[in-house]
C-alpha cells in the first residue's frame, strides 16, 4: 500500500510540474482613470468559481484527478461555441475546468502549442455585475 501511494505521488509531482506555466498578464476592464489612480473599489469580488487548466490529453488528466486523487470528476463536455472540450473537477468549494482543444481553431490549441505540457489558461471569479 505504501509503494502505490509513493508511485502515486511521484506521478503527481511530476504532472504539477509540467503543469506549471508563467503567471499571464492580467487584462483589465477599462477606466477614464488609470488603475493606480482609481479610487474606491471597482469591482465588487465574489467567490472563486473555476481554475482553468488547459491539457494536452484530456482523458489522460481527467483519469489522473479521479483514479490517483479521488476527485469527482464529471464527463467530457463539448463545448463548440467555445471551441473547447471541458471536464469538471469538482472540489467542493470551487472546481477545476481541463480545457482541451476542440478542433484547429480552438484558443487552447494555440495556448497548447506555446505550453506543450498544458498549464493554468484562466480563473473565473464571480462578479455580480460586468456594467459599472
Amino acid at each position: 500500500m505504501a509503494r502505490v501511494l509513493k508511485a502515486a505521488a511521484a506521478n503527481a509531482v511530476g504532472l504539477f510540474s509540467r503543469l506549471q506555466a508563467p503567471i499571464p498578464t492580467v487584462r483589465a476592464s477599462s477606466t477614464s482613470q488609470p488603475l493606480d489612480q482609481v479610487t474606491g473599489s471597482v469591482w465588487n469580488l465574489g467567490r472563486l468559481n473555476h481554475v482553468a487548466i488547459a491539457v494536452p490529453d484530456l482523458e489522460k488528466a481527467a483519469a489522473f484527478y479521479k483514479n490517483i486523487l479521488g476527485a469527482q470528476v464529471s464527463e467530457v463536455v463539448p463545448l463548440p461555441e467555445h471551441g473547447v472540450s471541458v471536464v469538471f473537477v469538482n472540489l467542493g468549494n470551487t472546481k477545476m475546468e481541463l480545457l482541451h482543444p476542440l478542433g484547429r481553431d480552438s484558443p487552447i490549441a494555440g495556448f497548447l502549442q506555446k505550453n506543450k505540457a498544458g498549464g493554468m489558461h484562466h480563473i473565473c471569479i464571480e462578479v455580480p455585475s460586468l456594467s459599472g
